[in-house]
């Protein structure tokens, strides 16, 4: 059995946790790789016959050892290009020179570059001029397609990490505006608010009590894999206002549990969603608080954006597809 080193400049709870981590590693291993798991360089020095890295930033002292042993090695993960004009994040053009140094070092000395959007699949192959580039979406779990979808919902969710940024470029403070303009209409509703605690959490339950929303906000944390599921499950809308998004898997996963979703045209959402979910424009709570009266007095519409969804989540963006993917990638290096 040949081996992979999957390296990742991440914790080892957050490559168990995190669906995207997840969803590589049990591709590899339905290929039938051994995957070793590496967080340290200093890990990166035993017998492998892969190099598998997740995000350029740390990726080119892994390539280069793979060099040095005469390995093929590919890196894949949201580059973050370019960002709309509207969000201040650090994208590419925004890094110091000497990370843009490294990256650029990394994407080109690699054996295959693997982009989970296909804008910056694009994007990114044409700036480098790459020949050896490749699109490699996230996928949706088969388990969201099973999820009861003549359950009884209401209710609105959320599913974000609350880091300060991360709040900030998934609209979570948007919505929590939207839910008070809402409150203010007399429109009776509920919002969860799930995701991983981070050094936003304690503003997050600030402003909550600021807006006097704790009637109708519920803030739940992290939540297990099966726990999601029951929220899609009982979720009428699925909200996710962003500012930029490299792909929206979240979205993505609420559309194949029949969850209809109100999101934005960044980043790579319109190649993942399509027509298929209803759009708002980024910082604007008033036109957020209109969507979500309007679908929710217009069952026929949320039907058609759900009967949408699930097709277009299962027939191109499934397990099986991924793994595909990967299969032709990996003949193409040897």
């Amino acid at each position: 059995m040949k081996t992979v080193l999957f390296y990742c400049n991440d914790s080892i709870d957050n490559i168990s946790s995190m669906e995207y981590y997840r969803q590589d590693i049990k591709a590899l291993e339905s290929l039938g790789y051994r995957v070793k798991i590496c967080t340290r360089y200093r890990d990166l020095f035993c017998r492998f016959d892969l190099m598998f890295v997740w995000w350029w930033t740390y990726a080119l002292f892994p390539v280069v050892i793979a060099k040095l042993f005469n390995r093929p090695s590919l890196i894949t993960g949201t580059f973050n290009f370019r960002f709309e004009k509207n969000f201040k994040g650090v994208d590419f053009f925004n890094r110091p020179w000497y990370q843009r140094l490294l990256i650029f070092l990394a994407v080109k000395i690699t054996d295959a570059n693997l982009f989970v959007s296909e804008r910056e699949f694009n994007e990114v192959s044409s700036h480098f001029n790459l020949t050896g580039s490749y699109y490699f979406p996230h996928a949706v779990g088969s388990e969201y397609f099973s999820v009861d979808k003549n359950s009884s919902r209401s209710g609105l969710l959320n599913i974000a990490w609350s880091g300060l940024d991360n709040l900030k470029r998934k609209g979570v403070w948007d919505i929590l505006e939207a839910m008070r303009l809402l409150k203010d209409r007399r429109v009776s509703l509920s919002l969860t608010l799930a995701g991983k605690h981070g050094d936003g959490h304690h503003f997050l339950q600030q402003r909550i009590i600021e807006l006097d929303l704790e009637d109708c906000v519920l803030l739940i944390g992290e939540v297990t894999p099966s726990e999601k599921l029951s929220l899609f499950e009982c979720a009428k809308l699925y909200l996710q206002p962003s500012y930029f998004e490299g792909f929206g898997l979240a979205s993505a996963e609420a559309m194949a549990a029949g969850c209809c979703v109100i999101t934005c045209d960044v980043g790579e959402v319109r190649n993942v969603v399509a027509d298929c979910a209803y759009y708002v424009k980024p910082g604007r709570p008033s036109e957020l608080a209109d969507a979500i009266q309007l679908l929710l007095e217009d069952s026929c519409a949320i039907d058609n954006f759900n009967l949408k969804a699930d097709r277009r989540m299962r027939e191109l963006f499934s397990i099986d597809r991924k793994i595909s993917t990967l299969r032709d990638v990996l003949m193409a290096l040897n």
